[in-house]
């Protein structure tokens, strides 16, 4: 089996039933049905931009703006900072914002997908 689908077939395992004993049974369901998911992908997927665009518009918002708010908001603890204070607002405002970035370019790339061409973007 592959590496890559050995290590999210761990990761899933782990999520899913963190508590439950070794199953060959769900072990060997969760392989097959992490291999024809990735099987699918292949096929249907044209080209590999589209991974990529897809994979840059969730991961950069997530570390530019989401990840650096929320460790921001759970780091600095409730007695030294409450949570109505002015610099944990603007954190949660800044992950949100991350969120706004994130959902606006995965719904332009999903736009793409569905109408085969990009958005008109006059001048780019």
């Amino acid at each position: 089996m592959a590496p890559c689908v050995e290590w999210i077939r761990r990761t899933m395992l782990q999520l899913c039933c963190p508590n439950k004993p070794f199953c060959w049974a769900t072990h060997i369901s969760m392989a097959i049905g992490l291999l024809i998911f990735v099987n699918v992908l292949v096929i249907f997927v044209p080209n590999i931009k589209d991974i990529f665009g897809f994979i840059g518009a969730t991961t950069a918002p997530s570390l530019i703006f989401i990840l650096p708010g929320i460790f921001y908001i759970r780091l600095i603890p409730h007695t030294q900072e409450p949570v109505k204070s002015r610099p944990k607002i603007l954190a949660f405002m800044f992950s949100g914002l991350g969120f706004v970035f994130m959902f606006g370019s995965i719904s332009l790339i999903i736009q793409k997908w569905m109408t085969g061409n990009s958005p008109d973007m006059k001048g780019h």
